[in-house]
């Protein structure tokens, strides 16, 4: 750790390395691998409802960064705040961690409606920041996955319902795609609607987008379900399944699995080692035991804190 002062002030320009390198060195200290990238950092500080100056603060300490942190009003409601905070585990100490809880719960106050609350995901070994979060009165309230699985040579073949067809994405079904998205979220926890644009700032409209990775089963004239994946940010030899999911009328029926085992052939082909995603460990649809069930394990927790503000 550095000796000196500790300042917190805005991100400033052309310091987007610096905030990835942070992020990569605590994940390398937690799991041993990047977590972010470049390119994906500039996605969400162009992402429709952001404000850089606004909404993220870097902590500085003779000269270095030592910590980040970021709020995000959901939905533009002032009443669903989500807060990221990383600390540099080599560089940083306990004044950093709690500095940067505090200026998360400031920055939402500035606007909230009564009862709103702030909340985020912290990586299960990110002691300093799970500490300053606990001693600031946060409670933890639910947990996350990341799974993954080893490419697995020779994947089953997918047992696909009579009459379903599974295809890439076809030019102009981005909104189609969207809206049974939406759909199928809509009984995941606590699921806000998330306008178009902001959706397709993430997905369709980023860089390095390629259609052939994003799948959809239909059934005549309906899609059924579906799969949009893409390479992950860091782990450039994983393949991400960015989102997966059945509408009612389909669902068990074995397409979730089917779909997997698309994905997994698909990615196997094209060279990847890894394929991982992200899931809610409380999932109400079952989605972490359909993962489970086709051999993908979890390799990092996320714990949720929440605190109603003030």
């Amino acid at each position: 750790m550095s000796a000196g002062e500790l300042v917190l002030r805005p991100l400033a320009d052309g310091e987007e390395e610096a905030v990835v390198a942070l992020y990569n060195r605590a994940s390398q200290a937690m799991y041993g691998a990047d977590e972010t990238s470049v390119a994906e950092f500039r996605v969400w500080l162009t992402e429709p409802n952001v404000d850089v100056p606004r909404d993220i603060r870097v902590a500085e300490r003779a000269g270095e960064l030592v910590g980040y942190a970021d709020v995000y009003d959901q939905n533009r409601t002032h009443t669903r705040y989500w807060f990221d905070i990383r600390v540099d585990p080599g560089r940083a100490d306990e004044e950093t961690a709690r500095a940067l809880v505090a200026w998360a719960e400031t920055r939402a106050c500035e606007e909230r409606e009564p009862g709103a609350f702030l909340r985020g995901f912290v990586p299960e070994r990110a002691a300093l920041v799970k500490t300053a979060l606990e001693e600031s009165g946060y409670a933890l309230i639910r947990h996350s996955y990341r799974m993954a699985i080893d490419a697995p040579t020779g994947a089953p073949d997918p047992e696909w319902p009579d009459g379903l067809v599974v295809r890439p994405m076809r030019e102009g079904e981005e909104r189609a795609i969207y809206e049974v998205h939406e759909e199928c979220f809509a009984d995941h926890w606590e699921h806000v609607r998330e306008p178009y644009e902001d959706w397709a700032h993430w997905t369709v409209n980023r860089e390095g987008f390629d259609p052939s990775l994003w799948y959809v089963v239909t059934d005549g004239e309906e899609i059924a379900a579906y799969a949009l994946c893409r390479e992950h940010d860091a782990e450039t030899d994983m393949g991400w399944v960015d989102m997966l999911g059945t509408r009612g009328p389909w669902r068990r029926r074995g397409l979730g699995k089917a779909l997997l085992h698309h994905v997994f052939r698909e990615f196997e082909s094209r060279g990847y080692a890894r394929i991982g995603l992200g899931v809610d460990a409380e999932s109400l649809t079952g989605a972490n035991r359909l993962y489970g069930s086709v051999g993908m394990r979890v390799i990092r927790r996320f714990d949720v804190y929440e605190k109603t503000l003030p």
